[in-house]
């Protein structure tokens, strides 16, 4: 259990590190209802499982693009010029391409949850719910569902 965390973890600090505005969305897309009784769904855990294996892979990708960046630009590893507005409004080059990425990103984890036929509101609802007690038998399975992806790290 202690590994899906942090997995669930990791994946939460992914997709909140670096991404600028969200991509629009051509569709109009009706609001996540989580189940009133907090229980995921069997449905539900597919699609987080599939959307995990498919934001696992466009991380894989990225991260790839994100070494091209820094080796291309010539900023530091940890990306920290990236925050720094000073840096940032002094390299407009820089800058360009660092929103570039950032949107290519966006496109990247909004095609994930496509594959998966879930919104990002109900896979963040799924990872958190994970962690509740009436979710265990749910939460074993996403797990050995998902462990080949954590075995990688």
């Amino acid at each position: 259990m202690r590994e899906a965390c942090i997995f669930l973890l990791v994946i939460a600090v992914m997709f909140s590190f670096g991404c600028g505005e969200k991509a629009e969305k051509p569709e109009e897309v009706k609001p996540f209802v989580p189940p009133s009784d907090g229980k995921i769904r069997a449905e539900q855990k597919d699609a987080y499982i599939k959307a995990s294996t498919a934001l696992e892979e466009a991380m894989g990708k990225y991260s790839l693009k994100i070494k091209d960046f820094v080796e291309k630009h010539k900023v530091n590893p940890d990306l920290s010029q990236m925050s720094d507005t000073a840096f940032m409004n002094s390299h407009p080059v820089i800058k360009k391409a660092w929103d570039e990425l950032n949107e290519e990103w966006n496109i990247m984890q909004n095609e994930a949850y496509k594959i998966a036929d879930i919104t990002e509101e109900e896979f963040n609802w799924i990872g958190g719910a994970l962690t509740d007690s009436i979710n265990t038998v749910i939460q074993k399975e996403v797990e050995k569902a998902l462990s080949p992806i954590t075995e990688k790290e």
